[in-house]
């Protein structure tokens, strides 16, 4: 595995901060800034990136998909600042080697994303200031709620299931 820079760590918050696809390994992390994102072809021989997205102490990469050994997204911020909204997120079209900063972020600091299967580009970014979308692969993102969500996982059919604290559930149909 690529060596750990001083002070580099994962955040566990929405569990996608280790994700896979296309038979390929990703892992997020922070407390470096910025933020990386680990890749891997084969889950022993690892290289690592920028990801645009900050780092710190409470700062970084909180969730990184994959919609294909290509096209990725990584999502996160500063879980202090829930609001806080700039260089929340970015894009990856050659498998993560390197990343770009969204043109549009997410509303505020963002734990979990999930891709939209069957729509491409289409993905849904949650976190406790509110929930975000994107039909562009993460170029820009819009708000479409303010609620609470700490993890989302986007299913075939078209649905979005979100969770967050005190047992909060959601839904969302894409149409």
């Amino acid at each position: 595995m690529a060596p750990a820079l001083d002070g580099e760590f994962g955040f566990a918050a929405s569990g996608t901060c280790i994700s896979t696809a296309a038979g390929r390994w990703y892992l997020a992390s922070g407390g470096v800034d910025p933020g990386r994102v680990l890749r891997s072809p084969d889950g022993y021989h690892w290289d690592a990136s920028g990801s645009e997205i900050g780092g710190g102490a409470s700062v970084g990469v909180f969730s990184v998909r994959f919609r294909d050994a290509f096209r990725g997204i990584a999502t996160g911020g500063d879980f202090n600042v829930a609001n806080g909204s700039a260089y929340t997120s970015a894009w990856s079209q050659d498998g993560g080697e390197t990343w770009t900063a969204s043109e549009v972020f997410p509303g505020g600091y963002r734990s979990g994303a999930s891709w939209a299967p069957g729509l491409c580009g289409v993905a849904v970014a949650v976190g406790p200031s509110g929930s975000d979308f994107t039909l562009d692969g993460g170029r820009t993102w819009k708000t479409f709620d303010t609620g609470s969500f700490d993890s989302v996982e986007c299913l075939s059919g078209r649905v979005c299931w979100a969770s967050g604290s005190r047992g909060r559930v959601g839904k969302l149909t894409l149409r």
